[in-house]
């Protein structure tokens, strides 16, 4: 099990039809250079950004296109995805495949990845799961002086898997996360901590405290992820007035006020 999460969330950049996942978005560097004159790794287009298998599905589609000038190879996984102790703790796992788990994409071309479940639909409401896609490099590594660095992109997405229900075996209406907040302090720094004991994810962006007609940005765009039954936490900025309101987008939905619970 991976307690020290090796692909932290980040912020995503939307295209109108796809994501577009940058070298701004996660960039591991490998420790064998590559020559100057080599072409740097590009942009990689993900879609759709949010995928789900239903209850009465066995599988969902994931598209991985290359837009750049030279072709790519790629490494797509699925880990179980977990969150203890305010960590994110990902599990290798064989409840959900990504086939096929290697990939090369020339320039222009696209590439159909099937998420298959191997076994029956989850006994809760949602299960989660994390999709890692590995840019692996290709060419010669070079020591010689003055060569540039290799990178290795790697580009991390939720799926979540569902639950059959009633006799449609369909999922109804997603239930809502019940969320709340408090504050902690941790080697004198404080932290906004967020508790879901709903039966569904919330994905928190745009999360802000009021005061009077102001808002006051904890995160501009995404904060994160807290998974059904768990409480994460997150550093607050120095100085913030905690003493209205917080209001975050909750799953797309904007402006929903979160109960404040006791310290």
């Amino acid at each position: 099990m991976v307690t020290a999460p090796p692909f932290p969330d980040k912020p995503m950049k939307h295209g109108p039809a796809s994501l577009i996942l940058s070298l701004v978005a996660l960039a591991l560097l490998l420790a064998a250079p590559r020559p100057a004159s080599a072409q740097q790794p590009g942009s990689l287009l993900i879609w759709p950004v949010n995928p789900v298998i239903e209850g009465d599905a066995r599988a969902a589609a994931l598209w991985l296109e290359n837009p750049g000038k030279t072709p790519i190879t790629l490494q797509v996984r699925i880990f179980a995805w977990a969150q203890q102790n305010s960590d994110n703790v990902y599990a290798p796992q064989n409840d959900v495949v990504g086939t096929p788990p290697i990939v090369s994409i020339a320039p222009g071309e696209r590439q159909l990845i099937r998420l298959t479940r191997t076994t029956p639909p989850p006994d809760v409401a949602e299960k989660p799961y994390r999709i890692v896609v590995d840019e692996i490099p290709t060419g010669t590594a070079s020591a010689a002086p003055g060569a540039s660095v290799s990178f290795r992109m790697r580009y991390s997405l939720p799926l979540f898997s569902y639950a059959q229900r009633g006799d449609s075996k369909a999922r109804p209406t997603a239930p809502a996360p019940q969320i709340s907040w408090r504050t902690s302090a941790d080697n004198g720094e404080r932290f906004l901590e967020i508790r879901n004991t709903g039966a569904s994810h919330a994905r928190l962006t745009d999360v802000s405290f009021t005061a009077g007609p102001n808002k006051l940005p904890v995160a501009q765009g995404l904060l994160g992820y807290v998974l059904p039954g768990a409480t994460m936490r997150w550093p607050l900025p120095r100085d913030i007035d905690i003493t209205g309101e917080l209001v975050a987008t909750v799953n797309g939905t904007a402006g929903i006020p979160v109960t404040r619970r006791q310290e």
